[in-house]
């Protein structure tokens, strides 16, 4: 039997009102990532799915990182729906006019974290896939909501394909807001963790007994911050394929966008997160920091990383630097 496909398309109208509600909804339940706890989201859309009788498996390869799964119909064609729970954390950027997970319906908007990355296609496709579970199919259909995708997905699209069986469809409806078009500026991603073990000890005896291992990255990540700005080195083809995307970049946004269009050839460097000590009147046994790095044409990770471990041993031999998240 084939779908009728225009009273589908009338419920898909007369339900805006109720997808509007179950993306502010989604939005209301914080997801960021890090630290990447969709637990509660997870239960909310279970719940959801739940009630319109679907049968739903959660996985959950890292704690709190919740991967839901949940199949209609058998046979091929196979369709396969797929979200990300998790979102860019809240606690950045400028102030906000209302509370970050306010949900908030006003002027023709949903506001609140995630509701454009990507609460707002989340709800599509779970709207959509719970109409489509009233209706007799001609094949499969499978949605999949995961988690990790903000920091890298290993933990969420990656592990599902890679340890549940069924989950290649013949197409795939992604609600990611960011698309698959060219994109210009785009770099490579390496993302570090530095490590610096320290002894710890009491307060009042700093300088005399124990390490302090926060002292030692301190002392290290000034290093590192050396490498901002390091320019590729190119050949003459790629340094004419380089200031031809520049250019198109200057033309396209003005010329207040010139350091924008410099990063192309450049690496930067981020120390985005420090953690360190337990109490200010303790020593602290462990430091750590995790940095971003974007790499221009021209470099590799294994160079870039190789180049971060010299510049943090000069200052420190004993600190680690693994490969982050």
């Amino acid at each position: 039997m084939s779908l009728d496909k225009e009273g589908l398309l009338r419920k898909v109208r007369a339900g805006k009102e109720d997808l509007v509600e179950l993306c502010s909804q989604l939005v209301r339940i914080p997801s960021d990532n890090p630290p990447g706890d969709t637990r509660q989201l997870a239960s909310m859309i279970r719940e959801y799915l739940d009630e319109r009788g679907a049968d739903v498996e959660a996985y959950e390869p890292l704690s709190g990182a919740v991967n839901l799964v949940s199949v209609a119909g058998d046979g091929s064609p196979h369709l396969v729906l797929n979200g990300h729970l998790d979102q860019f954390p809240g606690d950045v950027g400028e102030a906000w006019s209302r509370p970050p997970h306010s949900g908030a319906v006003e002027g023709g908007v949903i506001h609140g974290r995630g509701s454009g990355d990507m609460k707002g296609g989340l709800a599509s496709l779970l709207f959509c896939y719970g109409l489509l579970l009233g209706e007799e199919l001609d094949g499969r259909i499978t949605f999949t909501g995961t988690s990790d995708e903000e920091t890298g997905g290993r933990w969420g699209a990656l592990w599902l394909l890679e340890n549940v069986d069924g989950l290649i469809g013949d197409a795939v409806l992604n609600g990611e807001p960011s698309g698959l078009t060219a994109r210009i500026g785009e770099k490579g991603r390496l993302p570090l963790l530095l490590r610096a073990e320290g002894k710890a000890a009491h307060g009042s005896f700093a300088g005399y007994v124990g390490e302090n291992a926060v002292m030692k990255m301190v002392r290290a990540l000034p290093n590192v911050e050396d490498l901002q700005g390091l320019p590729a080195k190119l050949d003459g083809g790629e340094d004419a394929l380089v200031e031809e995307v520049m250019e198109g970049y200057r033309d396209q946004y003005g010329h207040e966008s010139m350091a924008m269009a410099e990063v192309l050839r450049r690496l930067t460097v981020n120390v985005g997160v420090i953690r360190g000590g337990t109490k200010e009147n303790i020593v602290p046994a462990l430091c750590e920091a995790e940095v971003d790095i974007r790499l221009p044409l021209g470099f590799t990770p294994d160079q870039v990383r190789a180049l971060v471990e010299e510049k943090v041993h000069l200052a420190e031999p004993s600190i680690q630097v693994e490969l982050g998240r």
